[in-house]
């Protein structure tokens, strides 16, 4: 048995949401995948029993006491009376608040004081094995976080103690990557990966143990928050446009369903505004950078196999309308597989890294 738990957090913090789970000796301790908002808020004191609100130190004054900080992360940031942040917008927010993302999710961990060590019950300790899934540095985002010393949450101070063993940065998506390298047996095959901000078409080799990323085509601007925009625009024209609030609209865009009469998406006074999302989703794939995405895609599945995958093939009528785009492109449909859980495969097949079925984590990374 460990002489200390090693709390191993794979975290995929994006524009739009933050995913993670924590893993602990093996099967104990692990979480299942949870996922919160991008927001933050600097809150002059930390609300007490609040999700995502903490305390935390990353520096010292001239007297050599720790200069406090006071966030809450996720949903709860509207809340706090306060001007909040979205990691949308931004480019580079999801980048310079990396460490208040990371520790935001810490704090929800909802075993939190289990999975600390200690003999006192309000002074604590994480070991902390952090992974990312992102296209930024990893060495930048180990830097930034180690800077944090500590962090409180309900009442109890946890001193962090993030481990020498490596921050490991793995491709943006690589769950899928794993997901698919257990369904085929060809050499080589691709992922379509469309988040909130990008679509992003990888190449892995198949050779090996575990995938190799090979290539990788981001096309930023091609994400679902393109799609938003075309959805409100399509929507200026009609009478629920006047009822609907921007932060409903992402709401009704993943709640829509494919019915016996087609795509229904219901808007708050119980309008069913489908026949506007399905003209959005049109000029979404014709008019913005995915429509690059999806004409490279549409040349390279007609040799390869590819997974598509990430938030935006969550959302059902999106899933129906690409897929038929792309089967236009006279590409076999066997060569496009979508998994069960398009929107969370890329952190949630992570857990193979880390459960004892494939071992060698550091080869991946």
């Amino acid at each position: 048995m460990p002489s200390k738990k090693v709390i191993h957090l794979m975290l995929d913090a994006g524009r739009s949401s933050i995913k993670y789970q924590a893993f602990v000796n093996n099967e104990t301790g692990t979480t299942p995948v949870m996922k919160t908002e991008s927001l933050v808020c600097c809150v002059p004191s930390v609300p007490f029993g609040e999700l995502g609100a903490f305390s935390l130190s990353r520096g010292k004054d001239e007297n050599n006491k720790d200069i406090t900080e006071h966030w809450v992360v996720g949903s709860s940031a509207r809340l706090q009376g306060k001007e909040y942040i979205a990691m949308s917008d931004s480019e580079n927010h999801k980048v310079d608040y990396f460490p208040i993302l990371a520790l935001g999710a810490i704090a929800s961990l909802p075993n939190l004081l289990e999975l600390s060590t200690g003999t006192s019950a309000k002074r604590r300790t994480l070991h902390i094995r952090l992974s990312t899934l992102s296209l930024a540095s990893p060495l930048e985002l180990k830097k930034a976080i180690e800077q944090c010393k500590w962090i409180a949450v309900d009442g109890v101070r946890y001193r962090l103690c993030f481990s020498k063993l490596g921050f490991l940065g793995f491709p943006e998506g690589y769950g899928a990557s794993l997901w698919a390298s257990e369904r085929f047996d060809d050499k080589q095959f691709h992922t379509f990966d469309i988040g909130y901000g990008t679509a992003t078409i990888s190449e892995y080799s198949n050779l090996g143990k575990l995938p190799k990323r090979v290539t990788c085509s981001p096309n930023g601007g091609g994400g679902v928050a393109t799609l938003i925009k075309e959805f409100s625009r399509a929507l200026s024209n009609t009478d629920s446009s006047k009822m609907i609030r921007p932060s409903q609209l992402r709401e009704i865009l993943e709640t829509a369903t494919i019915g016996d009469n087609g795509i229904s998406a219901i808007a708050p006074d119980g309008e069913d505004i489908g026949s506007e999302l399905e003209n959005a989703i049109h000029s979404w794939m014709k008019d913005s950078p995915l429509a690059y995405a999806l004409d490279d895609v549409s040349v390279k599945a007609r040799r390869s196999k590819v997974t598509l995958c990430g938030g935006a093939f969550a959302i059902a009528p999106v899933q129906m309308l690409i897929k038929e785009r792309l089967l236009k492109s006279c590409i076999p449909e066997s060569n496009l597989l979508i998994p069960e859980n398009p929107g969370t495969v890329a952190l949630s097949e992570m857990k193979k890294l880390y459960l004892g079925e494939t071992t060698d984590v550091n080869q991946a990374a």
